[in-house]
């Protein structure tokens, strides 16, 4: 029974043309030719009563777009005819995306209204010589142009900031207290004024209340404290002990090879004078012996 089998599927396979490839369809012939006509494969699916899955499918068996360079009008149309895969995109936010508005490349940033509008405190705005005021300028000239003064002065300011930090660890240690308190908020009510004639408006007004007793003088405002543990702020003032202390010795440590450095370039000088004033000595010698040789 079984080389009955076998003899059949031979016959069969002979039918067949043996392991050859079948031959592609009229259908897919058809789609194809209308591929590279530049028709998009949803209407070549329509036409043919077949599924855009199926025409893909015929496209990567059959290998359409390696025989040739990809070809770029078959992609989805738009309304406006252009391309949907072919549109560059642009960088940015999505048009009317108020998100991004302010931001950089944004066509209304908040730099152009105004150069201070993001600066918050100053801390981190670049400083350039020729923009420097009086007061910073006599600063600039105060610093020392040697760098042994310059440490010098940098480990004497280590040295307040030390004392200062022992101060503030012996103070929270004596507290008998187990809280202490970390820091204070003040909070105070601020008004807006079109004019400065508006403001003093506001202040003449202010000053009638409080003469009619209707007011009581001064400027409200509330505080708000903050305790924490005493431990907690003892360890948070070690630490920041121990960074001064380490900031301490390496300009100590810069300062001794500065000085190491300068004694040596003293011994060479001398000893090259010394040198010097040998090899001097040892030439007049010799000149006043020939002389007298002479």
């Amino acid at each position: 029974m079984l080389p009955l089998l076998l003899y059949g599927r031979t016959q069969n396979k002979e039918k067949r043309g043996g392991d050859m490839p079948r031959a592609p369809s009229e259908n897919v012939v058809t789609a194809e030719k209308m591929f590279r006509q530049g028709i998009p494969m949803v209407d070549i699916a329509k036409k043919l009563g077949v599924s855009d899955g199926t025409v893909r499918s015929w496209k990567n068996r059959y290998g359409w777009g390696n025989k040739a360079k990809k070809n770029q009008r078959n992609v989805a149309k738009k309304e406006n005819g252009q391309n949907a895969t072919l549109q560059k995109r642009k960088r940015g936010a999505q048009p009317h995306n108020q998100n991004a508005k302010g931001g950089r490349g944004n066509p209304h940033p908040v730099h152009k209204i105004s150069p201070d509008a993001a600066v918050k405190h100053g801390g981190y705005r670049p400083v350039y010589m020729d923009a420097l005021d009086d007061d910073e300028r006599e600063l600039v000239d105060m610093v020392p142009e040697d760098v042994e003064d310059m440490l010098l002065e940098q480990i004497q300011l280590f040295s307040i900031r030390e004392r200062r930090i022992l101060k503030a660890i012996n103070k929270y240690l004596e507290t008998k207290a187990d809280v202490a308190v970390s820091d204070v908020s003040r909070y105070e009510e601020k008004r807006m004024f079109k004019n400065s004639e508006e403001e003093a408006e506001y202040d003449r007004r202010q000053e009638l209340k409080v003469a009619a007793n209707e007011k009581l003088p001064g400027k409200a405002y509330s505080l708000q404290t903050h305790t924490t543990n005493k431990d907690m702020i003892i360890a948070r003032l070690e630490q920041e002990l121990s960074v001064v202390q380490g900031k301490k010795t390496k300009a100590i440590e810069a300062l001794y090879k500065i000085r190491m450095e300068r004694e040596k370039q003293k011994q060479e000088e001398a000893a090259s004078s010394a040198v010097d004033d040998w090899i001097s000595a040892v030439i007049a010698t010799d000149e006043k012996e020939a002389g007298i040789h002479e």
